[in-house]
């Protein structure tokens, strides 16, 4: 929203995306797999400011590097030019097991050129889930 309230005023600071079905929303889209990267992005059919969201797995390492690859990543989408993001869309980054220690102009690169072809419909579908049945484990 921008100074008056108005959605519509330009402001195209992202929204963070934080529960479980936003991203399993964005997984369904398309993507586009990098070295140490994977950026997911889906089209809301609105004209809402983009969503972000950032992911790992316990697959990369324990805690202390997993919030050091996640920190690098909301640090580099903070940083994109501005309007890469687009309106209308989600985003998900999720990191790879190199994303805590690869060289920070090499992540800032790879994430750009990947949301980039994402906006150009240069992506590849998700692969179909199946539908689980019944309820989810630990809840």
């Amino acid at each position: 929203m921008g100074g008056n309230g108005h959605p519509d005023d330009g402001d195209l600071r992202p929204r963070r995306l934080r529960r479980r079905h936003e991203f399993l929303a964005v997984a369904r889209g398309t993507f586009r797999a990098m070295p140490h990267v994977v950026v997911q992005m889906r089209e809301r059919g609105d004209d809402g400011p983009p969503g972000v969201g950032f992911t790992t797995t316990k697959r990369i390492g324990k805690a202390v590097v997993r919030n050091r690859a996640r920190r690098r990543m909301r640090e580099v989408v903070r940083q994109l030019p501005e309007r890469l993001l687009q309106r209308g869309r989600d985003y998900v980054f999720i990191a790879r097991e190199g994303t805590a220690a690869c060289p920070y102009r090499e992540l800032a690169g790879q994430i750009e050129r990947a949301v980039k072809k994402l906006n150009a419909g240069k992506g590849y579908a998700a692969r179909p889930r199946p539908r689980r049945k019944g309820p989810r484990k630990g809840g």
